[in-house]
């Protein structure tokens, strides 16, 4: 009770409330540490399986567990930011509900975000945001969503004042693009204002369960003046948002000039691929990519994106006008193998950065002959 009483609540029906928290400080010098906000969903995700395939209608199928995990691509991120180091704050919307309870309390205990008390906002009249996943050997994923809170929470209710509430932060990561449409209305505003103030701006638009993929919001979220710095799309993802074929083609289509307008394009593109690993390109004509990491044991690959995104985030903040895009994709590829061998998108096993990049030093430092027999053999287990 103590905790929702500090946690801002919004009804949707009324103005966004006056926090009760006093002024963020001045904006950051460029000296000052990187510290990032997440902006969009938080999910309570419920995991049941393993299962052959999806139940008939009317079964009865008992399974050998089915679990709940803090989740949403938001929340993932930023968990994995703080859990490398990174200060980071959440900016997300939960129901006034046990399931909104159960993030809250997980968000306090087992994270290391700043203050989610403070930045999670509560809508009196809709639910947690859930997503329950079917899982098992003989099939495919499949998902049942309740966007709930994540989808009709606005700006305006995530950041009452407005960008004023980010004067502090030197990078902000937007998460859930597709899973968030109540934001999409001031976003490009929001995103060309910080970008005035020199603050690094980073998206993962995710899946987009409608197949609305090119709506005006993602065309403004990737040319002009309201476009982000850096795009961190799948593969499927970039393909459909680009009308491509191929994740070269989707690739070029992000970054490289369009002579059809004079909008400016995204500054940088990465673009995972699971086995087959990640390319990126800026729009000066830079190319990169990184094969994917060696994976021991895959437990659960859902949320190894986001592990990804806080993994390559965390190096490329370090100096992002001219940051070491090489080292960047080893640590998100080290980072979402990492995570690929928990259950769960996020939780108390989220790895520090000295355990991502003794990691990416493993997989892809320099090795003795008979440690690349090793990796030779682990192969065929990489992340999918």
């Amino acid at each position: 009770a103590a905790l929702s009483a500090r946690v801002r609540a919004v009804a949707m029906s009324d103005a966004p409330p006056t926090p009760a928290d006093a002024q963020a400080p001045a904006a950051a010098e460029s000296s000052a540490p990187v510290r990032f906000a997440v902006l969009g969903d938080a999910f309570l995700d419920i995991s049941v399986g393993p299962l052959d395939a999806v139940p008939a209608a009317g079964a009865d199928v008992e399974v050998d567990a089915v679990t709940q995990h803090p989740g949403g691509s938001a929340l993932n991120t930023a968990w994995h930011l703080a859990a490398q180091g990174v200060h980071a704050s959440l900016y997300a919307a939960v129901g006034r509900d046990r399931a909104g309870k159960t993030l809250e309390h997980a968000l306090r205990s087992e994270s290391r975000i700043a203050e989610p008390a403070r930045t999670l906002a509560i809508l009196n009249y809709q639910p947690t945001a859930t997503c329950v996943a079917l899982h098992g050997a003989g099939m495919d994923r499949t998902f049942l969503s309740a966007p709930g809170a994540a989808k009709t929470a606005t700006l305006s209710q995530l950041l009452p004042d407005g960008v004023d509430a980010l004067s502090d932060v030197t990078h902000v990561h937007v998460g859930g693009f597709y899973a968030t449409p109540g934001v999409h209305g001031g976003l490009a505003s929001l995103v060309a204002a910080l970008k005035k103030r020199g603050v690094k701006v980073s998206m993962d638009p995710n899946f987009d369960p409608k197949g609305e993929w090119r709506s005006n919001a993602m065309r403004g979220a990737i040319r002009g003046p309201g476009a982000v710095d850096l795009f961190m799309p799948s593969e499927v993802e970039a393909c459909e948002i680009t009308g491509r074929d191929t994740a070269e083609e989707a690739l070029e289509a992000l970054v490289g000039d369009d002579r059809s307008t004079s909008d400016t394009p995204v500054r940088l593109a990465v673009i995972k691929r699971g086995a087959a690993g990640v390319l990126a390109g800026d729009s000066s004509g830079r190319r990169w990519s990184a094969p994917a990491c060696t994976v021991a044991r895959v437990v659960d690959t859902n949320g190894a994106g986001d592990a990804f995104n806080a993994g390559f985030l965390r190096v490329w903040s370090l100096n992002a006008e001219n940051p070491d895009v090489d080292a960047a994709l080893r640590a998100g590829c080290a980072s979402a193998a990492i995570a690929a061998q928990h259950a769960g998108a996020v939780g108390e096993w989220a790895p520090a950065a000295a355990a991502v990049d003794a990691q990416a030093e493993a997989e892809y430092g320099e090795k003795q002959w008979w440690q690349k027999g090793i990796l030779a053999c682990m192969a065929p287990r990489k992340l999918a």
